[in-house]
């Protein structure tokens, strides 16, 4: 009897993780439980310390006036614990109060005790004679039960990988196995499969087939939707998502055809932000980058939808319109959006306010060489910069000589 392939798979994925998980838990566990139990001597030699800070002061009362009473008071309190087997106070006065089990002196730990009136003067010393036992008994229970914690962790997160890959891979593998038909792109045709191979290895490569041309086509059209993506990437700004230089000059070249077909005209405005480096200046970049894509907002809003707005520098701007029926209606546009970019952008505290300089070059009368046309529309604009900015100027015949 053959074991359909995603059971063996599964059976595979069984042996390999569980082999796995067997010698990752060894080296693991016995490195946790190591690891737990040095931090658990530890934290026992801190708290033991922690408690001859605590009772220091009266330790060294006790021992610098040889006084019984706060000796035992002292002792008590450090015999509260049980990781301690005895304790003493001992002075140079050949005072000494002790408290406790006799024994374990090679373990002892002592503490010198000082003067309480000068602090410098030694007085004495308290000695603790740790419960060795019971310390390494907690520190063992503790390590223990920090391994099981670990161990039970790594069960079930090799449970649930287990779970998702039964349900991610094989799952997904069996019903592949099971439902593949389409011999071509879009089911029209599929391999021939005879009715003695429908049930065995050939019949599932023919069906396998099947699966690939069509997993082939999804992948063209997934090449085709992201070359589409690339493509607007280098035809559109990233920033203000207007098309760039590139688009917009094809786009000029297609409208100044049109326009010579139809006896129609096409203006080219070329626009510079007024004020814009100011705004970088003092309030920085983000807010710039802000006021760009509130700029490329409103210039949309100024021009038709078979019009185009690109963005074709840092602050420079580039408007076509076509199906003029004369200049003058390029310059009511213009005028249109001097007025639009001139509004408070409220991208910062105060709002900031940008101003725009265009030059605008007519398509075939007066300019009747395309190529120019983005010259000439930059050369007027840089003129209105230099008599005052916040205006238009039309390129005419005159510049044209």
């Amino acid at each position: 009897m053959t074991i359909p392939l995603p059971k063996r798979l599964g059976v595979r994925l069984v042996v390999v993780v569980g082999l796995t998980l067997l010698v990752f838990s060894a080296v693991v566990g016995v490195f946790t439980y190591r690891r737990a139990y040095l931090h658990q001597m530890a934290m026992a030699a801190d708290l033991q310390s922690q408690m001859v800070r605590t009772v220091q002061l009266q330790a060294e009362i006790a021992a610098f006036a040889s006084n019984a009473k706060i000796a035992q008071e002292v002792l008590e309190g450090l015999m509260a614990n049980p990781m301690l087997l005895a304790a003493r106070i001992e002075s140079g006065d050949d005072f000494r109060y002790a408290m406790g089990a006799a024994g374990g002196e090679a373990q002892a730990h002592s503490f010198p005790l000082l003067s309480p009136v000068d602090h410098a003067e030694p007085v004495g010393q308290l000695v603790l004679v740790p419960n060795v036992a019971e310390v390494e008994r907690a520190a063992t229970q503790a390590a223990l039960f920090q391994t099981a914690m670990m161990l039970a962790q790594v069960l079930a997160a090799a449970g649930l990988l287990m779970l998702v890959l039964r349900r991610m891979v094989f799952g997904p593998i069996e019903r592949l196995a099971q439902a593949m038909s389409a011999a071509v792109p879009g089911g029209a045709k599929r391999l021939p499969i005879e009715p003695r191979h429908q049930e065995d290895e050939i019949g599932l490569l023919a069906r396998n087939a099947n699966t690939i041309l069509d997993a082939a086509q999804s992948a063209l059209e997934e090449v085709r939707e992201q070359r589409n993506a690339l493509e607007k990437l280098a035809t559109h700004d990233h920033l203000t998502g207007l098309p760039t230089l590139r688009l917009a000059d094809d786009r000029l070249q297609v409208a100044c055809s049109n326009a010579r077909r139809q006896h129609a005209l096409v203006a080219l405005l070329f626009i510079d932000l007024d004020g814009f480096k100011g705004v970088n200046d003092q309030y920085g970049h983000a807010v710039g980058d802000l006021a760009l894509m509130e700029v490329a907002a409103r210039l949309r809003r100024c021009v038709r939808e078979q019009d185009t707005a690109a963005r074709i520098g840092g602050d420079e701007f580039m408007v076509i319109l076509v199906n003029l029926p004369d200049a003058t209606a390029a310059a009511n546009v213009a005028r249109n959006i001097i007025d639009t970019l001139s509004q408070p952008i409220a991208c910062a505290t105060p709002p900031v306010r940008l101003g725009a300089s265009i030059g605008i070059a007519v398509y075939p009368d007066p300019v009747q060489d395309e190529s120019a046309m983005r010259r000439l529309a930059d050369q007027a604009m840089y003129g209105v910069k230099r008599t005052g900015k916040g205006n238009f100027a039309l390129v005419d015949a005159s510049q044209l000589s």
